[in-house]
């Protein structure tokens, strides 16, 4: 748990001077929002009863307080990798079963998610992905490593590597070979 805050921590204070670390660790609330999931998430892994449910009642209070004040809802359930980066706070929904790859920047207002509809499975997004204010990726997708979502682009389709993706419903607009 601590290696993950620690990277999700490196993406927020990278290039910033030291004193200025503590400001970040006060006052972003995306931060906030994703160490509340790590803890969450390794609650989930304790085995001892009593223990695991008084961290678990820890967590709930944890979650709804952060729920309620940034608006930001990370289920502990959905699998995130290091280096996760909420640029802004505000209107982010990311569902339980969700795969996260490492060093994903989200804007505001994103939802990652189930389609809906009565359909199953939820988005598996790759390394290095970078999702716009307003967003949505919905559905049993899989988004490729080093792709670029588009503000407001309402993703329900597979997206290879290295793409750029805009629009409703989502379209490659670009692929990069670099």
């Amino acid at each position: 748990m601590f290696d993950y805050i620690k990277a999700d921590i490196k993406r927020y204070t990278k290039g910033i001077n030291a004193y200025k670390i503590i400001f970040y660790l006060v006052f972003t609330q995306g931060l906030w929002a994703i160490s509340v999931y790590r803890f969450g998430n390794w609650v989930n892994r304790i085995r001892i009863i009593l223990v695991g449910q008084i961290l678990r009642l820890i967590y709930f209070i944890l979650f709804k307080g952060i729920e309620i004040t940034t608006g930001i809802s990370i289920d502990c359930n959905a699998k995130i990798g290091k280096g996760m980066y909420i640029g802004h706070f505000g209107q982010i929904f990311i569902y339980s079963d969700v795969v996260i790859g490492e060093n994903v920047s989200i804007a505001q207002g994103v939802t990652i998610g189930t389609l809906g509809l009565g359909k199953r499975g939820a988005p598996k997004l790759g390394d290095n992905v970078f999702i716009g204010s307003g967003a949505k990726v919905l559905g049993n997708i899989n988004v490729g490593n080093n792709v670029r979502i588009g503000a407001n682009a309402v993703l329900v389709k597979d997206v290879p590597d290295n793409a750029t993706v805009v629009g409703i419903p989502g379209k490659i607009i670009r692929i990069n070979k670099d």
